[in-house]
């Protein structure tokens, strides 16, 4: 017998599919309705552990009211309905929950709620919303995005500058802890996380950007990156990319400090020709004894971020990534891309080393449909990385269609 929450759910879904046959001619006058609804697969054989996979359907259904005066409502529907007979373990009965909520259950929840206010060159939004910024950011990078209940004001009134501040309470999805369906602190006994930020772009070619976060109870961490495109011949360019982030930690409730703590310098190197994309990239980690970093709230924007591993939680990390990427266009097959990379990341005080290979196929056959399929091999060459002296690679498989109304 189906769950009445099964059925809500693809109740929910079946409706989103319905709202995008008939999207396109609601008046304006009174509003906008979009969403999405992607079918995903995920697989992942663990050198030590279960070998588990995950089969469901995702959707969210969005309406946003027409402006008055510059405000205007928004509210969306979250859910995802996994496939019992095609999720679960070959040895056990679990499944992966890279989908799925905190006991492997299908869910619905508002996830996005807002008041959005715009005149002229100030916009503020304040409610469930997404956010996209350099270490809070929605991660879209299994079912659904990471949302968050803030309220955001971005400024673009100074010339090609952008100026953004905002407050975080709490934040739900794929990063953000244990039930991915639940909004949560940012972190442990916290009140939220403050943020301010200033992009320019004042020079051709260059974009300078610099963030201040600050998460009480966790760490204060200000963070900056350049990025510098050449444009050596019609067919040749380079983009030259920095970053840095000092990241200072927090007393916790209890009087103890955070742990997070330390600095990350990047450098990142991409030559473009023609059809082909090569790249190359650098983090280091400086940390006290005992101290690590994260990326943030959502998947961070470090430069050597694989599809699966991280600096995350590396004591004195040195990271390096290498990649390649072929737009197929020129050789008959328009919209795909496939992207290998290489990286390699390092803990001397550990005393580990974990390797990944990714490959990643992408095709957007219209701006509705799109589809994209990776496979990731991680290693672990010292059988310890992670924590407690085991075997932490596993090899990852994942596929997503996706369609967009």
């Amino acid at each position: 017998m189906m769950s009445s929450k099964s059925k809500v759910i693809i109740m929910s879904l079946v409706a989103s599919t319905q709202l995008a046959l008939v999207g396109s001619v609601i008046p304006e006058d009174k509003g906008t309705v979009s969403g999405l609804v992607r079918l995903g697969y995920v697989d992942q054989d663990n050198a030590v552990g279960p070998h588990r996979y995950t089969t469901a359907l995702g959707g969210i259904l969005k309406y946003e009211t027409p402006a008055w005066n510059g405000l205007k409502l928004g509210v969306a529907g979250y859910g995802v309905q996994k496939f019992p007979f095609a999720t679960g373990s070959r040895f056990e009965d679990k499944s992966d929950l890279d989908f799925l909520g905190e006991n492997a259950n299908s869910f619905v929840y508002v996830g996005e709620a807002y008041v959005d206010y715009n005149a002229n060159d100030l916009n503020v939004r304040v409610g469930r919303q997404l956010i996209d910024t350099p270490l809070v950011n929605t991660d879209d990078i299994r079912m659904l995005p990471d949302g968050y209940e803030a309220a955001l004001a971005t400024y673009s009134g100074i010339d090609k500058t952008t100026l953004t501040a905002g407050y975080i309470k709490r934040w739900a999805g794929y990063d953000s802890g244990a039930d991915i369906s639940k909004f949560k602190k940012v972190a442990e006994e916290s009140h939220g996380e403050a943020l301010f930020g200033v992009i320019n772009e004042s020079i051709d070619d260059l974009m300078v950007q610099g963030w201040f976060y600050s998460i009480d109870k966790k760490a204060d961490t200000f963070y900056t990156d350049a990025s510098y495109n050449v444009k050596a011949t019609d067919a040749l360019g380079f983009t030259f990319m920095g970053q840095y982030a000092n990241i200072n930690e927090d007393r916790k409730a209890d009087g103890t400090l955070s742990g997070t703590d330390g600095h990350i310098y990047g450098l990142a190197l991409n030559g473009q020709w023609k059809m082909l994309t090569l790249g190359a990239a650098y983090n280091a980690v400086s940390n006290k004894e005992g101290k690590s970093l994260d990326l943030g709230l959502g998947g961070g924007a470090y430069y050597t971020s694989m599809e699966e591993w991280t600096i995350m939680g590396i004591e004195d990390a040195k990271a390096y990534q290498y990649k390649a990427v072929v737009d197929m266009t020129d050789v008959g097959i328009k919209d795909l891309s496939i992207t290998t990379l290489y990286g390699e990341f390092k803990s001397a005080p550990a005393a580990t080393k974990m390797t990944e290979l990714d490959v990643i196929a992408t095709y957007t056959h219209s701006e509705v449909m799109s589809l994209d399929v990776s496979y990731a091999k991680l290693n672990d060459k010292y059988d310890n990385a992670d924590g407690s002296g085991g075997d932490a690679g596993y090899d990852r498989f994942l596929a997503r269609l996706h369609y967009r109304f």
